[in-house]
Parts: C-alpha cells; sequence; structure tokens
C-alpha cells in the first residue's frame, strides 16, 4: 500500500515540477522561426504564449514544448474563462493541425474538424448534447465519402460524394 502512495506521490511531484518549469509570456515576447517558437533570448520556448485583451481578459493562447506548438486555446468575450476553439496539432508534424473543436454557445452545439498529417481536411462532425447530429468525410475541400445528418421529422439521412459531387442512387 505505502508503494502505491510513493508512486502517486512522485507522479504528482514530476507533473508540478514541469508546470512549474513552464514560462507564461505574452504572444510580443515569442517568435517564430522555421515553425519553431523562441524565447527572445534565442532560447526554444516550452510553457504557455497568452494574448490578452486591453482590460486583461485572456483572449487567445498557445501551449509549446521545445518550440513546438501542442494546442491552443480562442476564448469567447465573456466573463468566464470560455473556450470557444480549441486546435490540437500533430505530434510529428510541426504546426499541421490534427483537430479543431468549436464550441457554438447559441446553438449549444460542438464542431469537430479532423484533419489528416497534410493538413487536408477528412471528417466534420457536429454533436449536439454528446450525440452525433452531422458527419461528413472529406478530401480537403471537397465532400468525398459518406454524409450523415437528420431530416425535420429526425429520420436519419445518409448520402455519398465522390470529389464534391453527389452520387445519385442510379450510380451507385
Amino acid at each position: 500500500m505505502n508503494h502505491i502512495k510513493y508512486f502517486i506521490f512522485l507522479v504528482l511531484i514530476s507533473i508540478s515540477f514541469e508546470v512549474s518549469s513552464q514560462d507564461t509570456l505574452d504572444m510580443k515576447e515569442v517568435y517564430i522561426d522555421n515553425d519553431l517558437v523562441y524565447k527572445m533570448d534565442g532560447q526554444r520556448f516550452t510553457g504557455l504564449a497568452q494574448d490578452k485583451r486591453k482590460n486583461g481578459k485572456l483572449n487567445y493562447e498557445e501551449q509549446y514544448k521545445d518550440g513546438v506548438i501542442l494546442w491552443s486555446n480562442l476564448y469567447f468575450n465573456t466573463k468566464e474563462k470560455l473556450v470557444s476553439d480549441k486546435t490540437l496539432y500533430h505530434k510529428y508534424k510541426l504546426g499541421v493541425i490534427e483537430k479543431v473543436i468549436r464550441l457554438r454557445l447559441s446553438q449549444d452545439t460542438l464542431e469537430v474538424k479532423t484533419y489528416d498529417e497534410k493538413g487536408k481536411k477528412v471528417l466534420l462532425e457536429q454533436y449536439e448534447d454528446g450525440k452525433v447530429t452531422y458527419s461528413c468525410e472529406y478530401n480537403g475541400r471537397k465532400k468525398h465519402g459518406k454524409e450523415f445528418c437528420y431530416d425535420d421529422d429526425g429520420n436519419e439521412l445518409i448520402f455519398e460524394y465522390n470529389n464534391g459531387k453527389k452520387i445519385k442512387e442510379s450510380d451507385k
């Protein structure tokens, strides 16, 4: 039992060390060179780069590790610190977006765009109350594959696309 307590203690210490060793800087205090982000002293940046409004509220932030962007958050201009868009980046492709997650307050929906390692959009999904209400496969900018949605009566609809053109039932 004591081994588990020591293990948890070591994990907590290592997490707190990594968090405390990171910097939080203003976006103006970092710069980009060859897809890597550096502090003004020339060292690769690890930590958060933030942009704040004139009133001090957080507008945007990016998380970096050894100069490589991991994720970014765009915040709503509300009293609460609420993320409107979260962007995740591919681990092995510098600066290439993997997913964009968008919260729509007015419609109470969540939208997720997924990209391949080349940065081409491959999937768009929308959720309401944790349930997929829309899904469409893409080949970059064009619909390519299955599109799933509901009609006004709540019936499931599935369409197929090939390079942006809807495939008719007779063509299948």
